[in-house]
């Protein structure tokens, strides 16, 4: 099966959202990991053994989340060398697949020991619900094991996509980076392939954290600039915040506040941009109980200029500023705290790429120092929210921008000469967009001067 060209990202064109307080969240993806697999030098469970790297016992370890094992058939000296590994093993056969030795598993003291049947090419709803049910709730690490080690691989993958929300966009830019072999190397896995297709939704909504439960999320997209705009919004007290929210979807963004029934108290913009008009200005003209925030160093006028540390409340909830200068001198990130939390990166951090430094103060080698010193000093697991994505790709994860960032995961002095060379035309709305967004998107006079917190 050919890898699908990156696709328009049709399903971002209608609103993603859910209330996360109808939604009981599911255990296991967004769990702090504390025991991770070393693929590389993990001890073999009988004494005197020579250490061998899992890969030459037949197992892979994707990196993302770094504590599942996927294997095919094994023999039984295997399956014992590895019983002291892992703590749980899940078999996509039957009882009877000659390749998995549940007694020795056994007889090294492991106790979660399941099978949960998924056949190929099409699993049925109740096989796929139990077999990401025992995914959830096994202690890691886990082995997955089916015949080849392909099936496992689609599980994993379809796990992953249902806990973050992702689009397939993002689902096939993660299945490339760690090297899915039922994705990338399988020329037998075809019917697999589709099977995951077809599970996708038109809409993919990313998902809440935990500990955000009370959270009403939406995520929304402007297609003429592949801007994201996000608005988040206490189940308990109805108030809502709007992240970097375009002009000209003012009207359905407001009629997407109204059907959830939620009150607008703040539009932040993350930094003054250059591709498109923010609606804050207008927004707070039509409501004058909203109050628009933006970074204090971006020199922009809003109602609340705002430095690193600062908070913005909304109901029982608050977003944390976090100053994240590079692309422009004023980009701020803003952090939710959770278990994981989400991050709203604007332009500082991409999906596997980042902001241009060559106009608006940029500066490439600030830009590096941020990501690097606030970004990714955040949990593995913290959703990551850009302001963009040109792809199809929705959300991604600390623990992804860190491993495959072609752009950030190099040395600062590569990346700074990396940011020199791309010589990219300027925005085609950039002579419009910055003296407007330095109004907060208001050409006219500013009539309230901009009230600090």
């Amino acid at each position: 099966l050919a890898r699908r060209p990156p696709a328009q990202p049709h399903f971002l064109r209608s609103r993603r959202h859910f209330d996360a307080m109808g939604c009981a969240p599911v255990k296991g993806l967004d769990d702090p990991l504390e025991v991770r697999v070393d693929a590389e030098s993990a001890q073999d469970a009988t004494p005197g053994t020579a250490l061998m790297p899992l890969e030459q016992l037949g197992v892979d370890v994707p990196a993302i989340p770094g504590d599942v094992g996927l294997c095919g058939q094994l023999k039984a000296e295997t399956v014992k060398a590895l019983s002291g590994r892992f703590k749980s093993w899940i078999n996509l056969n039957s009882e009877e697949d000659s390749g998995f030795h549940p007694e020795e598993l056994k007889r090294a003291g492991m106790e979660h020991v399941v099978v949960r049947p998924f056949p190929a090419p099409a699993p049925t709803e109740a096989q796929v619900a139990a077999a990401c049910e025992a995914l959830d709730t096994v202690p890691r690490p886990v082995m997955l094991q089916c015949t080849s080690g392909n099936r496992v691989g689609a599980l994993l993958l379809y796990w992953l996509m249902k806990k973050r929300g992702y689009s397939m966009e993002s689902a096939q830019q993660l299945a490339n980076d760690v090297d899915l072999k039922f994705w990338t190397r399988c020329t037998k896995c075809g019917p697999m392939r589709e099977w995951l297709l077809s599970q996708v939704p038109a809409a993919a909504i990313p998902a809440v954290p935990k500990a955000t439960a009370g959270l009403v999320f939406t995520q929304l997209f402007d297609e003429a600039s592949s801007t994201f705009t996000y608005v988040l919004g206490c189940s308990e007290t109805r108030e809502a915040v709007l992240i970097d929210p375009v002009l000209e979807q003012m009207r359905r963004d407001l009629v997407v506040l109204q059907e959830l029934g939620l009150k607008l108290r703040y539009v932040i913009n993350t930094h003054a941009h250059a591709d498109h008009i923010t609606s804050g200005g207008r927004i707070r003209m039509e409501s004058t109980d909203v109050r628009t925030v933006i970074s204090r160093a971006s020199g922009a006028k809003a109602d609340m200029l705002v430095e690193h540390g600062d908070k913005v409340a909304f109901g029982r909830l608050a977003l944390e500023a976090i100053a994240t200068p590079g692309h422009t001198d004023g980009c701020m990130t803003w952090h939710l705290p959770g278990e994981p939390g989400m991050v709203f990166t604007g332009d500082a951090l991409l999906i596997r790429g980042c902001g241009r430094t060559d106009f608006q103060q940029g500066d490439a080698g600030r830009l590096y120092d941020s990501v690097h010193g606030k970004l990714f000093t955040l949990p593995p697991e913290t959703v990551v929210c850009p302001a963009h994505d040109y792809r199809g790709r929705n959300t991604s994860t600390i623990a992804e921008e860190k491993q495959f960032n072609p752009r950030l995961k190099k040395s600062r002095e590569e990346f700074v000469k990396l940011m020199g060379e791309l010589n990219l035309p300027y925005p085609k709305l950039i002579d419009e967009a910055v003296p407007a967004n330095m109004q907060c998107g208001v050409q006219d006079e500013w009539s309230n001067g901009g009230r600090t917190m």
